[in-house]
């Protein structure tokens, strides 16, 4: 059967019914009173809200099993463009502005290799390094760049439509099933923190435990880290690891660590980051992709790097090493720090040398 016959017919499940009904020229007092009592019945719950129609008399909710409906949202949710881009059905969301944002996720197949940008800085000519080398800066990591400058440089195109809004509005009824298979039928990725804590911590839709499809690409300021060093019990990750325990049913799974100024020394403490992960049950795919693995010693067990002959209930995927930097130009100033005693208490602050080395020109380095 041909896809545009299968939407002919879903569509006929939603057409009004167009037969007239029959109205009495002149009710009497008696039936305008029932009128009103079956009206109120049928409207006002018991708490004195509108009452849910079950749309009884609805063709679509009466003769369908909810099996059938579902493989019909998953048919509207179909997109032409899918076929162009290495995720299927994959949506970016983000909130700016006061409002969420989705957006189609462009990633391509050679994106998946982690180590594509510094390939293409090392063949592409000196008029390209300033533009690649942002690319290798990028927050949204290595895998979502053309992503990222969507959003930031770009506008919404027809590969970002969805018929998401419009299936939400047929009905009350409807509605639940629709937010379940938008969400069991898409991989939702989050490439900020905010955006990700915001979703799952704050005031959480009660539907976001019907995610399958999950992708978190989360670069931190160190301070986020921190609590993971010393077994502090609440931190913002945690809550949010927290909040991922309570999915019900994954299929897909990959976390993305990062330090948010992507130094080329770029340690966290992977044991007690990694360490709220195990708990968490992922039936297919389950993948933390960290930093690569420094030879940094330390006494800290939780900075220690994960064993890789550890059994864990993830797969561990490294960042090739930085093998380009970029200094960005401005004015560079020494410091150092000087106490203050105050009572019993010291008080240590930082205190400008006042003198100024100015970087002109942002220029690449080839540490290897």
């Amino acid at each position: 059967m041909a896809v545009g016959t299968i939407q002919l017919k879903v569509k006929s499940f939603f057409h009004s019914n167009h037969k007239r009904r029959r109205r009495l020229s002149s009710p009497s007092p008696e039936y305008e009173h029932k009128k009103l009592k079956n009206t109120s019945t049928s409207t006002v719950g018991d708490d004195g809200g509108p009452k849910l129609d079950l749309q009884l008399a609805s063709p679509f909710f009466r003769q369908l099993p909810i099996e059938i409906r579902r493989m019909i949202y998953d048919l509207v949710w179909s997109n032409p463009h899918d076929h162009k881009y290495h995720t299927l059905r994959g949506r970016h969301i983000h909130f700016v502005d006061g409002h969420w944002v989705n957006m189609r996720c462009v990633m391509y197949k050679d994106d998946e290799d982690l180590d594509f940008i510094q390939k293409n800085i090392h063949n592409t000519g000196h008029g390209n390094l300033l533009m690649w080398q942002k690319r290798l800066a990028s927050t949204w990591g290595g895998r979502h760049w053309r992503c990222e400058e969507r959003v930031q440089y770009g506008t919404q195109k027809p590969v970002d439509g969805t018929n998401f809004m419009s299936m939400m509005l047929v009905c009350k009824r409807m509605f639940p099933e629709v937010m379940e298979s938008i969400l069991e039928s898409h991989q939702f990725i989050f490439n900020d923190f905010f955006s990700a804590h915001r979703f799952f911590t704050y005031n959480p839709s009660p539907y976001i435990t019907s995610i399958r499809h999950l992708d978190l690409s989360l670069s931190l300021p160190f301070y986020e880290y921190a609590p993971f060093i010393v077994d502090r019990p609440r931190s913002r990750v945690r809550e949010l690891w927290e909040a991922l325990e309570r999915i019900s049913c994954l299929h897909s799974l990959r976390v993305s660590l990062d330090i948010y100024d992507h130094g080329p020394w770029r340690k966290i403490p992977e044991r007690g980051v990694t360490a709220q992960l195990r708990d968490l049950e992922v039936l297919g795919n389950f993948t933390v992709e960290l930093p690569p693995s420094l030879p940094i010693k330390t006494h800290t067990p939780n900075m220690q790097d994960l064993d890789s002959h550890e059994e864990l209930p993830f797969k561990v995927v490294r960042r090739p090493p930085l093998r380009y930097w970029q200094f960005t130009p401005g004015d560079v100033e020494r410091f150092g720090w000087k106490t203050h005693k105050k009572g019993q208490q010291n008080h240590c602050f930082i205190t400008l040398d006042r003198t100024v080395r100015r970087i002109p020109n942002p220029y690449l380095l080839d540490l290897f």
